[in-house]
């Protein structure tokens, strides 16, 4: 709609959207009790969204035409699906590696072991060498998150090593035959440690 104006520089010509039709070109005489004569009914809608594997806390998705309607006919805007990753009882994430807490016994880190670790994928067997120290990083290669983008997967690392708190009267006779072997044992810092802890745990 344009309207005309006098002014000492001239007439002037102002351009705006008609009030009457909001810049469609039609006037709705009996509106519709429903949508007001808008054309647009404001309802809820469920729809599938894809979630791609690796996807972290915080990122989100475009989902194309699946936004607010378009004004006059146009295209319909854009949805943006935003993420937040449940934490897991288990497992930490740190990018696309996973990182897991290994509960091992005392008699376990120092004879070896080979034991089942929870993974993403599945339980696996680890083989725990002898002499196996506290905080020992266990590194699980391609167990861990696939990454968004498709560049490769991250890896599992599976740490900490859990001395017992309490012990059997069978378990604390086994770590009385380790001290009569000699020395402080838990500050020597070579091989025959394990070695008395061997002979003290197989001992009849």
């Amino acid at each position: 709609m344009n309207t005309e104006q006098n002014t000492p520089f001239g007439r002037v010509v102002n351009r705006r959207v008609c009030h009457h039709c909001h810049g469609t070109g039609k006037l709705i005489k009996e509106k519709c009790s429903t949508c007001g004569g808008t054309g647009k009914v404001r309802k809820n809608k469920k729809i599938h969204v894809k979630i791609p594997a690796g996807i972290d806390e915080g990122q989100q998705i475009r989902i194309a035409g699946k936004g607010e309607s378009g004004t006059n006919g146009g295209p319909a805007g854009d949805l943006y699906v935003l993420f937040h990753v449940k934490p897991h009882k288990f497992f930490e994430r740190e990018g696309d590696d996973v990182y897991c807490e290994l509960p091992l016994s005392f008699a376990q880190v120092a004879l070896g072991d080979e034991i089942e670790v929870p993974t993403l994928y599945g339980k696996i067997k680890l083989k725990i060498p002898a002499g196996t120290q506290t905080g020992t990083n266990f590194r699980l290669k391609g167990k861990g998150i696939k990454n968004v983008r498709g560049y490769g997967q991250g890896d599992q690392h599976t740490v900490r090593v859990v001395t017992p708190k309490r012990l059997s009267e069978e378990e604390k006779n086994l770590f009385k035959k380790l001290s009569a072997l000699g020395g402080s044992p838990l500050h020597d810092e070579n091989d025959n440690f394990f070695s008395k802890v061997k002979r003290a745990f197989k001992a009849d």
